[in-house]
C-alpha cells in the first residue's frame, strides 16, 4: 500500500466546489505515479528505459465527492501482477477515514519504441508490493451498451493535450466526457476503457447515448474506431 496526503484546492474543483471525474481520476493516477517514484521507478527512469505504464481500464465509485478545503488520504494498492498486466485497487477518504472514492483498475507496462505491451521485470513488481484483491465488488470491467451513439461533437487534438508520452493525455479524455455528460448527472459509477492512443493532429468525434438509465461517452477517429469509452450510472 502506498498513500499521499493532500488537500482539495481550488483550482481543483468545479462550479459546485466540488472535485469532478477528471480531478478524481488525476488524483488517483498521481498517487500511482508517486508510488513507482518513491520505489525508484521514477518518470525519468521509465522515459530513459523507453518503457510506461498506462492505465486500460478503471472502474469508479463516487460514495461522496471531495469539496473544496478538505484534507484527502489517497492510496493504492497493488494486487496482481503478471506478464505485462498489473491491477491496482485506490482509495480517496478523508482524513477520519470517512470514504470519497473507491476504484478499480488495469495497467498495461509498454514498450514505448514497439507500441506493444512487455513484460515488466519482477524486480519492480517486487518494489511495488503486492497484496489481496479488493473485497468490494466493482461488477464486470469491460463495457455492453446496446444503445444508439449520437455525434455530439468534434475536435481535433492540440498540443496542450500532449502528454510527456506523445500521446493525448487519459485526464484530457475525461473533461472532453464531463462536458457532455453535464446537466445529466449525477452519477455515482464510472467505467472506462481506453482502447487507443490519440495523437497530435487527430481528429476526435465524441458521441453519446443513452440505454436504460446508463449513459455512454465514446471518442473516437472519423472511422468510428473508440479512443475512450465512459459509462457512466448510478447504481441504486
Amino acid at each position: 500500500m502506498y498513500e499521499m496526503k493532500t488537500r482539495v484546492g481550488f483550482s481543483q474543483v468545479n462550479e459546485n466546489l466540488e472535485m469532478p471525474l477528471s480531478g478524481i481520476i488525476n488524483e488517483l493516477q498521481d498517487c500511482a505515479t508517486f508510488h513507482s517514484q518513491d520505489t525508484g521507478y521514477t518518470m525519468q527512469w521509465l522515459t530513459g528505459k523507453r518503457r510506461g505504464w498506462f492505465v486500460t481500464d478503471w472502474q469508479i465509485r463516487i460514495h461522496k465527492s471531495p469539496v473544496m478545503g478538505e484534507n484527502v488520504t489517497v492510496r493504492t494498492y497493488p494486487y496482481r501482477a503478471r506478464g505485462a498486466l498489473a491491477s491496482r485497487y485506490f482509495t480517496i477518504t478523508d482524513w477520519d477515514e470517512t470514504p470519497f472514492v473507491t476504484a478499480n483498475s488495469l495497467w498495461v507496462y509498454m514498450d514505448l519504441d514497439r507500441s506493444e505491451p512487455t513484460r515488466a521485470p519482477q524486480e519492480m513488481i517486487t518494489a511495488y508490493g503486492a497484496g489481496a484483491p479488493p473485497t468490494e465488488d466493482f461488477g464486470k470491467r469491460k463495457i455492453k451498451f446496446d444503445g444508439d451513439l449520437e455525434t455530439v461533437g468534434q475536435i481535433k487534438v492540440n498540443e496542450i493535450m500532449i502528454d510527456s508520452n506523445g500521446h493525448m493525455n487519459n485526464g484530457k479524455y475525461i473533461v472532453l466526457a464531463e462536458s457532455v455528460l453535464s446537466g445529466r448527472g449525477p452519477f455515482d459509477f464510472y467505467r472506462i476503457e481506453y482502447k487507443n492512443q490519440a495523437r497530435k493532429g487527430d481528429d476526435l468525434l465524441i458521441r453519446c447515448g443513452e440505454d436504460n438509465g446508463r449513459i455512454l461517452v465514446e471518442i473516437s477517429n472519423k472511422d468510428l474506431e473508440p479512443f475512450m469509452r465512459l459509462e457512466a450510472l448510478n447504481e441504486e
